[in-house]
């Protein structure tokens, strides 16, 4: 497999200045800091992309639109080959609760959703 980017994903809040202050709140605590922000075609919930550690945090709305995350921590994993996102899909579908193929967006060529059999969700991405 080639290499894989591990993230995190948290839902912070139902708007957009909860999650600009939790950024906030993250930066003077942890020295975060913003690597990216957008917001998704039709919709006006920013995502905000931060550093804490090294390590890639998503910020995103409490209430997502995207019916298969639903807890508020969210692994996400970015993939270098669409072929390997396919082949972590298929098997983290194996007895999954919920599983989901879309895309294209700004930020993803194809976005897999996937609630594992555990309950864990799973965020698959691939861009070139």
């Amino acid at each position: 497999m080639a290499n894989i980017k591990f993230k995190v994903a948290m839902a912070i809040g139902c708007n957009n200045t909860e999650r600009t202050e939790a950024f906030e709140l993250y930066r003077q605590a942890l020295g975060a800091t913003l690597l990216h922000h957008s917001i998704p075609p039709d919709g006006g919930d920013i995502y905000m992309l931060i550093s804490i550690g090294g390590t890639e945090v998503l910020l995103t709305p409490a209430a997502s639109t995207a019916d298969s995350i639903n807890n508020l921590m969210t692994c996400e994993v970015h993939f270098e080959t669409e072929t390997d996102l396919r082949h972590a899909y298929d098997v983290l579908c194996r007895e999954g609760r919920d599983a989901s193929l879309q895309g294209p967006y700004p930020w993803a060529k194809i976005l897999a959703l996937v609630t594992d059999k555990f309950g864990i969700d799973w965020a698959l991405y691939y861009n070139p």
